[in-house]
Formats: structure tokens, sequence, C-alpha cells
């Protein structure tokens, strides 16, 4: 059971269940930004996701070091449209959405899923918190060609910023690489979740995950500004490294001019 005499997220800190794992880790008794921002009804309704997705099982959010890096990026920068590869359950989408409405950003946010159930369950939590002018659940392939002009269309432009967490699979993983990559305006950001050797056991096809998909695009487009972290981790259970999130971060910058 929660001690419900800790303040917000920090009732999590005993909690055994895995998606936890970042409150439980030494050191981390404090709310992060991500949560320690939100207005008292934006909590309530996360709280209740989080009641309600431990009950249902539909649980696959990220965790507190890529939300509160993608945190600072949204809201350091205004980030006016986004889109979202693999909505899941509705957790980043929601806080996504959350830091769209404070910065006063209307149909900012394309969130993309194939799964029907994901797409169902996401869009009742965004109906939930009111966030229905800032972002929009798409039930898509994110690998169809014809995705990004239909983001585009939403956005009212290219994507500034691209955050692919969807299949994990190799072959999935590098389609979309290549073709949002190509939709993502000149100067944008993307950032591809799960690129450690420790994550290439998501996928399903044992083909060696987005890790794999993004070794080979980087040396691909060797004269793109990308970055990889934390891809050698191996484990959850070695010792962390600074950043906490042994599943990894790929980032690719667009330049401003395409110099090939």
């Amino acid at each position: 059971m929660p001690n419900e005499s800790l303040p917000r997220s920090r009732q999590w800190e005993n909690n055994p269940a895995d998606r936890y794992w970042w409150h439980r880790l030494p050191g981390m008794n404090f709310v992060p930004p991500i949560y320690a921002d939100l207005a008292e009804e934006e909590w309530t309704v996360l709280r209740q996701w989080y009641e309600e997705t431990d009950k249902s099982g539909l649980i696959g959010e990220c965790a507190v070091p890529f939300i509160s890096l993608l945190h600072g990026l949204v809201m350091g920068n205004r980030a006016a449209r986004i889109v979202q590869l693999g909505t899941c359950s509705g957790y980043s989408a929601l806080l996504l959405g959350f830091m769209l409405r404070r910065m006063n950003v209307g149909r900012g946010l394309f969130s993309i899923d194939i799964d029907p159930q994901m797409c169902a369950t996401s869009r009742q939590w965004i109906e939930r918190a009111g966030l229905g002018p800032y972002v929009h659940i798409a039930q898509l392939d994110s690998a169809d060609a014809k995705t990004p002009q239909v983001a585009n269309n939403f956005l009212g432009g290219e994507p500034e910023l691209i955050i692919i967490d969807s299949s994990h699979e190799y072959e999935s993983s590098l389609l979309e690489l290549n073709l949002w990559y190509s939709a993502l305006t000149p100067g944008g950001l993307m950032t591809l979740h799960d690129v450690s050797r420790f994550a290439a056991s998501f996928d399903v096809t044992k083909s060696g995950g987005a890790g794999r998909a993004f070794k080979e695009w980087r040396k691909a487009h060797a004269d793109v500004e990308t970055f990889s972290l934390n891809s050698e981790s191996q484990s959850m259970d070695l010792s962390r490294p600074f950043y906490k999130d042994a599943c990894g971060l790929g980032l690719i910058h667009k330049p401003q001019v395409d110099t090939r």
C-alpha cells in the first residue's frame, strides 16, 4: 500500500512493482519536477492513471529520466509540433499534453499507435484530463509512408520534435528512422528510446531491436549530428550510470541546411 502521508510520487518509494524502479533508487526521496509542476487536478488524473493501469496491466510507459528529458526539451524550447510514435496506454501523451496546455499550444501533439486498445485507452485519458484541444491520438501505422503527411496536417507544419518508442523491432525501427527523419523540420530533434543492449531483448523478432537500427542508421548518415546514451547497458540490475535509464536513448539533430 502507498504511504499516503508522503507527497505525490514519493508514495511509490516502497512499491516493489517493476514500473516504480526509479522511485526506489537511493536518494530519489523527492518529487521530480515532471510531477511537482502539475496542477492538483492534473496530478489526480495521473495518479488515477497509475492506479487503473496497475489493475489492468496496460503498463509500458517510459520512466522518469526520459520523460524529464522531454520535459526540458519541450518546455525549454516551447515545442509546438510534436509527433510521438508509440502511444501505449497514454502516460507520456498525458504529460506532454499538460506541458502543451501550460504553454498554450493547441494541436501540439500527434500521437500514433497501431493498437486499437491502446488508442482507445489513451483517448479516454486525454478526454478525462481535458486535453482534447492539445493532443490527438491516431490509430495509424507509424511506418506507413502516408502517415507523416497526416501528422503535418494536424500540426500545421513539419514536426519539430519526434519521439520514437513504438514496436522496438529492428526492421520497423529502421523504417521509422528513415521515414520520420525526412519528415522532421530542419533544425528539429528526434529521440529514439530503447537503444541499449539490454533493450534489444524487447525485439520480438530477435533481430537486434532499436539499438541495431540506430547503429546502422548512424553509419549510413555519418554527416548527421547524433548521440547514443547508455547504448552499452546490458542489465537493469548493474550499477546505474549517471543517466539512470538502462534502456538507453538515441538523439538525432537535423541540420538547418541539409549539407548532403
